[in-house]
């Protein structure tokens, strides 16, 4: 798992059936600074810190579809980051 911020939403057109309905964001990992997109299971917002499930785990929280990287908590603080 990534704890990442959410740096805005990804619209899309086109998408399989698993993704109707759901909202995808760009997310930027904390650690590494890495960006990925990622479906919103949480109702996640622009600036909100995340925990980012990726690879098949993230697939399973969507019944197995092909995603990479699914948004599965907010996160309030931590030791490392404090509160916000």
């Amino acid at each position: 798992m990534l704890l990442a911020e959410v740096e805005g939403r990804v619209w899309i057109t086109q998408e399989i059936d698993a993704l109707q309905g759901r909202t995808t964001l760009a997310t930027k990992d904390l650690a590494s600074g890495s960006r990925q997109v990622a479906v919103d299971l949480v109702g996640a917002a622009v600036g909100d810190r995340v925990l980012v499930a990726t690879g098949s785990p993230a697939s399973m929280a969507l019944g197995g579809a092909a995603v990479d990287a699914v948004v599965v908590a907010l996160v309030e603080g931590s030791d490392v980051l404090g509160s916000r």
